[in-house]
């Protein structure tokens, strides 16, 4: 008996030493990163990051519990503070928290409940690079001495890499498929619309006569642009309240931003779009792109389930101040109801 307790005191010893030393040797952070190029801009692939709610379409650990790990979603999502619980079958309980957003990154802090207690943090960033967007997910973990002994048996660059690896290719795929890349010249994200009041004309006309349009909205910012001038704020703008493809006719108005709504001029109204999150696609060039625009905002909402308000056209620079068509700016913004 006494031989037996003596070999399990050395035993015991010899463990202590083990932890000890592989403690002093190992280190006590460990940092993994994954990064991954994607051909869609910066602000689209951010848009899947820093969303909690766009995480399913890519989140390697909800597909894990094949879609039904169960996620609780708290404070404003997109912005700091918010974030989400989960509890899952195989990806056990915690919660995920924005900490800050600065551009498009965005660094978020990791708590684990089950099935083990424990921390982490880390960041997911959207950059340009070589014309593409380069996606970097990066995982910080702190292991204090002289639990930083058991990291030899596990090698957690492999173990949450491939992890990282399996989310940044769902991204990608996910991403390239339901990006901008649906029309040439385009550029779509999800943003904030700040609201305008507008003054302008409102006519019902017909969609498939170019140059009626096109005639409305001259003489409409001639006549504006010489009674309300003063109080304009931003540029001329298209305001859409109905699009009728059986009927082939659209109501709409030629419009200006203003600072001033005492009093509207004769044969004007004034219209107020409130403040809105919007899918806002930036066509540059000519307008002949102007339908493959609206149709890529409205496959990407349709992909999405989200349902448009107000539809506004802003137009930056256009034929009034540039002759080369090429150097045209169009903001098409679609208020999300």
């Amino acid at each position: 008996m006494k031989k037996f307790l003596r070999f399990v005191v050395v035993l015991l010893l010899i463990v202590i030493v083990a932890v000890v030393v592989l403690g002093l040797i190992e280190p006590n952070d460990i940092t993994v990163t994954r990064t991954t190029m994607i051909k869609a801009p910066k602000e689209a692939v951010f848009e899947q990051m820093v969303y909690y709610k766009n995480w399913v379409n890519w989140s390697p650990w909800y597909r894990m519990d094949s879609g039904k790990m169960k996620m609780t979603y708290y404070g404003t999502d997109g912005q700091p503070g918010s974030g989400y619980t989960w509890e899952g079958d195989k990806t056990g309980a915690g919660d995920m928290k924005d900490s800050a957003v600065k551009g498009t990154e965005m660094t978020y802090a990791l708590t684990f409940t089950k099935p083990h207690g424990g921390t982490a943090w880390g960041v997911l960033r959207a950059e340009d690079s070589a014309g593409m967007t380069k996606a970097t997910w990066t995982c910080n973990m702190h292991f204090p001495f002289p639990m930083n002994a058991m990291c030899i048996f596990m090698n957690m660059d492999k173990m949450l890499g491939g992890d990282f690896a399996s989310g940044l290719a769902n991204m990608k795929t996910y991403v390239e498929s339901h990006s901008s890349g649906a029309a040439s010249g385009v550029e779509i994200k999800e943003v904030d619309y700040p609201g305008h009041i507008f003054e302008g004309m409102r006519k019902t006309m017909s969609i498939t006569n170019n140059d009626e349009m096109s005639k409305f909205f001259m003489e409409s910012y001639s006549l504006l642009g010489k009674d309300i001038g003063g109080k304009i704020t931003g540029p001329g703008t298209g305001l859409y309240f109905s699009w009728d493809t059986v009927k082939k006719e659209t109501d709409m108005a030629a419009v200006f931003p203003v600072s001033d709504t005492t009093m509207a001029v004769k044969g004007a109204s004034f219209f107020h779009v409130p403040a809105s999150r919007a899918v806002l696609a930036v066509l540059k060039g000519s307008y002949s792109g102007m339908m493959d625009a609206h149709v890529a905002i409205a496959k990407y909402m349709a992909a999405k389930g989200e349902a448009h308000g107000a539809v506004i056209e802003e137009y930056i620079t256009g034929p009034g101040t540039e002759k080369d068509s090429t150097k045209w700016v169009t903001n098409i913004y679609y208020t999300i109801k």
